[in-house]
């Protein structure tokens, strides 16, 4: 079995608690005047991060073009070893390539 130590969150910061009751406090304002639902503002509230912190979809898309071109390097270096013929060794790396770069699109496309 295997453990996986994990440690307790850390308690936000006194700028996060702000920023969370001024966001709080903008939600409620704008449903007293047109009344939302909490599926609406979920899909605001990821709007609004999406325009501010963008940077998990660049950090993703870094992610999968480096382990894309590990994979790649890989495939070369096995291709050298045995020049002019395809070695059975080659297509385990070549899966495990085309396999990053699809859990890389499949997560990049689900988290739109």
């Amino acid at each position: 079995m295997y453990y996986i130590p994990s440690s307790p969150p850390k308690p936000p910061s006194p700028r996060v608690r702000e920023l969370s009751q001024r966001i709080q406090e903008v939600i409620n304002e704008f449903q007293r005047h047109y009344p939302l639902s909490p599926s609406e503002i979920r899909q605001a509230l990821r709007l609004a991060t999406g325009r501010s912190g963008g940077g998990h979809r660049s950090a993703l898309a870094a992610v999968a073009a480096g382990l894309a071109l590990a994979a790649g390097l890989g495939v070369f270096a096995m291709f050298q070893r045995s020049p002019g013929e395809i070695s059975p060794a080659i297509w385990p790396a070549v899966l495990v390539g085309v396999g990053v770069v699809a859990l890389g699109l499949v997560f990049a496309l689900r988290n739109r």
